[in-house]
């Protein structure tokens, strides 16, 4: 048919053309020359056309016929491409803290966890991926038919991904998944369990070793009860310390639901905030310098809470109501590595019970990379003491702490902080706010000031080494931060709501310093001078192991 097509279209297109191209008729062997001069031509664009038809209609029907089929096929086929130039393991694996492997990896039918370093990409099909709070992946990681477990302090340079073998449901993209079993709404609460092993010094406990368990958060439903405690000895103060805690947790499509309770003896502080367990540790085993106050808390506490995640969001919604008694601790401790100072005095504070019912909210967006934070960190608590809930001590008081990490390219960002507390009722010092020192205002000395209301404000934009390497040579591990920081600390009467009282707080209440400091590329092990702005001073120098805020 297709030749006839041809010839026809020859013979009607030769004869119109040359009837009005020539006064006469042509003869038939004209005629029969100019179709065997055209016919070819004419042959070979039909034949064309006719098989670019026949490729489209093929691929339709061939993508009809997939349309059905998992994508876990085609990712499997990708997959086998990254086999052939991959370290390949079957089974559960393990990389060790410290190991590094120089390449992608490659895991088939069983879990991966990663405590070390990978310089690549990973990929595990048919299990999971955990990554711990040492993990450093340079490429992407994605568990096909699996999850992933990323804890806080994971760091995964590319993107995450996760998917299944629903038919329904093609590539579940997870936007550099947050923590499967674990959970902090906000990022300077840091938990004295790590690992099943506790080890802390201090000045009112010497050192203190200890085992426990940290709560996990089975967001898949996978168990109801989620059981977690610590216990252990304080050489210095010779005493015990524990918690035993059991949730019954509500796996549910729109978040989990918890409730539960727990009981405790503890050598608690309101200061970790300031200065993050580790750090704190050294600096008091090494230099007499400890950066927290401490007080004795027993009692037990009731909850129900919720918790939600999605993507890269996490939040918290939690009602509590606690009881506890409260007693000042005495220094113990007094020996570091390098003499020459004691340690500073441990303050007392009110000592009784205390019955209080509680309401803590937060969100979270804050993803970490290698160079640079992005998101928002916000969290806030209300808390009731005494009156009808009964106990020593009538006070209302609350604390909101917002935070937001900008990142404006690759190698540079802007990360600024506000803290505002209020304390209505009776002057309690586990309750009362205080400025001043370590990673708050660096100028100023520790704790310098206190009183019922507080308002806090940190700036800080860090520069990377490349971009001032492009300006002259400057080594591109080091950073450079510039920051500015200012608070304010007032003292009310006591029967002034909360909202009231902040109108005392004038700018000339403010004090504030400036300073720059240098810094490793990832913000930690910072060496900071600081000048205070209110008058001429020398600077403060300062090293830090870890982020202000």
């Amino acid at each position: 048919m297709k030749s006839i097509l041809i010839k026809s279209i020859s013979v009607v297109s030769c004869a119109v053309f040359t009837a009005f191209s020539q006064d006469t008729l042509p003869s038939f062997d004209q005629t029969e020359s100019y179709i065997d001069g055209t016919s070819d031509e004419i042959e070979h664009f039909i034949n064309s056309v006719v098989d670019d038809v026949e490729k489209r209609i093929d691929d339709f029907v061939e993508g009809k016929r997939r349309e059905g089929h998992s994508s876990v096929a085609v990712e499997a086929r990708e997959a086998d491409s990254t086999v052939n130039d991959a370290v390949t393991f079957n089974g559960d694996t393990e990389v060790a803290e410290s190991d590094t492997i120089v390449g992608d990896v490659v895991v088939k039918n069983g879990m991966l966890t990663i405590r070390g370093t990978i310089l690549g990409d990973v990929l595990v099909v048919n299990g999971d991926i955990r990554a711990t709070s040492t993990a450093h992946v340079k490429g992407n990681m994605r568990a096909m038919n699996g999850t992933i477990t990323k804890d806080d302090g994971a760091v995964v340079e590319g993107y995450t991904e996760e998917s299944s073998r629903s038919s329904v449901s093609k590539k579940k993209r997870t936007s550099r998944a947050r923590y499967s079993y674990t959970f902090k709404p906000f990022m300077w609460y840091d938990t004295d369990i790590n690992d099943n092993v506790l080890f802390r010094y201090n000045r009112v406990e010497g050192f203190f070793f200890g085992f426990g368990s940290r709560k996990e958060y089975y967001w898949d439903g996978s168990r109801s009860l989620s059981g977690f405690g610590s216990f252990g000895y304080g050489f210095a103060s010779h005493r015990w310390r524990m918690q035993l805690g059991l949730d019954r947790q509500f796996a549910t499509s729109s978040g989990l639901y918890e409730v539960g309770g727990e009981v405790h003896s503890l050598t608690d502080t309101k200061d970790e905030w300031i200065m993050k367990l580790g750090e704190n540790n050294l600096a008091a085993l090494l230099f007499h310098e400890d950066f927290r106050d401490y007080f004795q808390r027993e009692g037990y506490s009731i909850h129900t809470a919720r918790y939600t995640k999605e993507g890269d969001v996490t939040t918290l919604i939690d009602v509590r109501y606690t009881v506890d008694r409260y007693n000042s601790l005495e220094k113990k401790a007094s020996w570091a590595v390098f003499g020459g100072r004691e340690f500073r005095f441990n303050p007392l504070v009110n000592e009784g019970m205390m019955r209080s019912v509680s309401v803590a909210a937060g969100f979270n967006t804050v993803e970490r990379y290698r160079r640079r934070t992005q998101g928002w960190d916000v969290y806030s608590k209300l808390e009731f003491g005494g009156r009808s809930v009964g106990g020593d001590f009538d006070f209302t008081h609350t604390l909101v702490d917002v935070r937001h990490y900008q990142s404006l390219s690759d190698d540079d960002q802007l990360s600024m902080r506000l803290r505002a507390g209020s304390l209505e009722g009776m002057a309690i010092v586990q309750r009362m706010f205080e400025l001043g020192g370590a990673n708050t205002m660096p100028a100023y000395g520790f704790k310098e000031f206190s009183g019922n209301r507080m308002i806090l404000g940190n700036v800080e934009y860090q520069m990377g080494g490349d971009i001032i390497d492009e300006a002259f040579f400057w080594p591109s591990f080091l950073d450079l931060i510039f920051f500015v920081n200012a608070g304010a600390v007032a003292n009310v009467p006591t029967k002034q709501e909360l909202y009231e009282g902040f109108d005392v707080i004038s700018a000339k209440s403010f004090k504030s310093d400036v300073g720059f400091a240098l810094s490793w590329h990832d913000g930690h092990a910072r060496l900071g001078f600081a000048w205070r702005t209110d008058k001429k001073t020398s600077a403060a120098i300062f090293f830090r192991l870890s982020r202000a805020f």
